[in-house]
């Protein structure tokens, strides 16, 4: 019983520390860039402190690059690497953009970047789309 037990666990920690797929890794980037652009919306609104939303545009940019640099290694072929880490890129800039201006106050600056974080959601949920259906 005692090796049964042992081979569970075993298999469970394997299970565990499998690496996330690249459909799973754009899961991840769609789900911080829609974090980052509800966030945004909540500030606007003056429904969340300024603390909270800068540190959670700065959580989602690390986020967004850490997976992001991972995801380029193991992107399919079907996926233009170049075009998707200009769209990468660009998202994390809008975001770091609106970190900036929360810090400084400036919601009439802050709605540029926060509008152009919803245009490179969409592009993010199509390419989230293009790696599920290259499975």
């Amino acid at each position: 019983m005692r090796t049964k037990g042992f081979f569970v666990l075993t298999v469970l920690l394997a299970i565990a520390c499998k690496p996330p797929t690249p459909a799973e890794q754009m899961d991840t980037i769609v789900s911080w860039v829609s974090t980052a652009r509800m966030v945004g919306d909540a500030w606007l609104r003056h429904t969340t402190p300024d603390k909270y939303t800068s540190q959670t545009l700065q959580q989602a940019d690390q986020m967004l690059l850490q997976t992001g640099s991972e995801l380029l290694k193991s992107l399919p072929p079907a996926i233009d690497s170049a075009a998707f880490d200009r769209a990468l890129t660009s998202t994390r800039f809008n975001i770091s953009e609106m970190s900036r201006f929360v810090e400084a106050k400036d919601a009439s600056r802050f709605r540029q970047p926060w509008d152009s974080v919803l245009i490179y959601m969409k592009v993010m949920k199509d390419y989230s789309d293009k790696v599920e259906s290259s499975r």
